[in-house]
């Protein structure tokens, strides 16, 4: 099931529109015919209706629409996100709305809590509803139970397999169609056996308050050829016997409807969100060892990662897109995340990359533009890579745009981006305690030289599930503002 088909009416076609507290409707006759001198009510609940439209920037929102009230003098408008229901989060704060619709960012997986009042109208002797309607909505899709007594890749794969023919139709007659897998709240998985979800758009979720975890053995990973999103779940990959590509890695035999040889088209989104993942021990995301995999978009938001890895040419790179040297990702986005590595810094080669991109000219061949996205936004980035540049060149002329992020015992950075991208850069801390801070970096803008103080104790620590934030702290020195923002609260 898709959000638009979960929502029913859908707009696609882009559409301008105005920020939230902007009027989304104009008053006319039809709002005042007739009603004067009364109390007005505001709309009742079960009237109200949401689809999605996309923005002339692409950005999806949910609109919310209700009937007109005749005789109001608009409308008093909140909105909440209540996916911690303790802790609501403002999306709208008490917005005036001249029209009978609003407008929020869409999130995936989330729950929402909307409320409309009446206002009255002076000119009509109007008074305003004496109360607010509360609306309750969610933009959750209809997920598969994984029984916690199945192995987690086994029971994917088995799904995907045994029903190809009935979603491959689904995706023909609806190119938004999505699958999910749920696993039980606090439960713990094993995966010994590959998650093969092929060419099916698969999301893969757990609890947000009460997040599952599943234990990697034998040589398991996700692997896709279709779009794949992992939220909420804690992975722990400590008992892998070996990692031969990453966590998660692209299909190494894909179907040629998904291109030429030289070029396979990945569009759907690669994204982890929410997640915290334990003993990585060669690379997070990987397009393997030989498929050439054009990939659109892979995003990381809200995580913590823990690596233990030395960093030589079997590792490979923390995000590995290189491919057999043509593998490409085009929008890379990274944000709210804390990536640290406990391997000694002293013993770790010089080999490996944090990221490895495909050959620089790749990038318009494989997906007719050059004009990416590289993205760092308020992330900690500890040992990412303290003997060896960040990465290697970006190879586009998009934007790279590295802000309020701490790099520590992070070598090179400005080694990774082309000389031709956009470079946006602001608000970050950098410290190399290794082989000291490049002077292409600390004299061209990429951050502040200052120590962040982080202690050699959580430096080194293994990620705990049973601890808050894993059980570590990368709270910065008092002052700096930069970094994961878990850790400035």
């Amino acid at each position: 099931m898709t959000l638009k088909k979960l929502f029913g009416g859908i707009c696609c076609a882009a559409m301008a529109m105005f920020a939230v507290s902007c009027a989304q409707g104009v008053e006319d006759e039809t709002w005042t015919a007739g009603v004067s001198g009364v109390q007005l009510e505001s709309p009742a609940a079960d009237s109200f209706t949401y689809s999605i439209v996309t923005d002339a920037t692409g950005t999806e929102q949910v609109k919310i629409q209700w009937p007109i009230v005749v005789g109001a003098g608009g409308y008093l408008c909140s909105v909440w996100n209540v996916n911690d229901p303790a802790n609501p989060e403002v999306l709208v704060d008490n917005e005036t709305i001249d029209g009978a619709a609003l407008y929020f960012p869409l999130a995936e997986d989330s729950s929402y809590k909307i409320s409309v009042q009446t206002l009255g109208n002076a000119k009509l002797n109007n008074a305003a509803a004496a109360e607010a309607t509360e609306y309750a909505m969610n933009t959750m899709i209809e997920g598969i139970p994984v029984p916690v007594t199945e192995d987690l890749g086994a029971f994917i794969s088995k799904y995907i397999a045994d029903n190809a023919d009935v979603l491959a139709a689904q995706r023909a007659s609806d190119p938004n169609f999505e699958i999910a897998f749920d696993l039980e709240p606090g439960a713990t998985y094993q995966m010994a056996a590959v998650a093969e979800c092929d060419l099916q758009p698969t999301r893969i979720r757990g609890d947000r308050q009460n997040k599952p975890a599943v234990m990697l053995t034998n040589n398991a990973y996700f692997e896709t050829a279709g779009g794949l999103k992992i939220k909420f779940i804690n992975i722990d990959a400590s008992g892998l016997d070996k990692e031969k590509y990453g966590v998660i890695t692209l299909k190494q035999n894909p179907n040629l409807e998904l291109g030429k040889e030289s070029s396979y088209h990945l569009t759907k989104p690669i994204r982890i969100e929410g997640c915290w993942v334990k003993e990585v021990l060669r690379g997070f995301y990987s397009h393997g060892p030989s498929a050439n995999w054009a990939v659109y978009e892979f995003r990381m938001s809200d995580c913590i990662v823990q690596v233990n890895c030395k960093n030589n040419a079997a590792h490979k790179s923390f995000l590995y897109p290189y491919g057999g040297g043509k593998g490409q990702v085009l929008n890379i986005y990274l944000s709210n995340s804390t990536i640290y590595n406990v391997y000694d810094p002293a013993a770790m080669s010089s080999s490996a990359y944090f990221i490895q991109f495909g050959y620089q000219k790749g990038f318009a061949k494989a997906f007719g533009t050059a004009n990416g996205i590289f993205s760092i936004q308020n992330c900690t980035l500890n040992r990412m890579t303290p003997n060896k540049d960040f990465g290697n060149r970006v190879g586009y002329e998009g934007t790279s745009a590295f802000q309020n992020t701490i790099f520590y015992d992070t070598y090179n950075i400005h080694k990774v981006l082309s000389r031709g991208c956009t470079k946006v850069l602001g608000g970050n801390i950098l410290f190399c305690p290794t082989k000291g801070v490049a002077g292409d970096d600390s004299k061209n803008g990429y951050g502040e030289v200052l120590d962040p103080g982080f202690t050699t104790e959580n430096l080194n620590k293994v990620l705990d599930f049973s601890q808050p934030n894993g059980g570590v702290n990368f709270a910065p020195v008092a002052g700096v503002t930069a970094g994961d923002p878990r850790w400035l609260k």
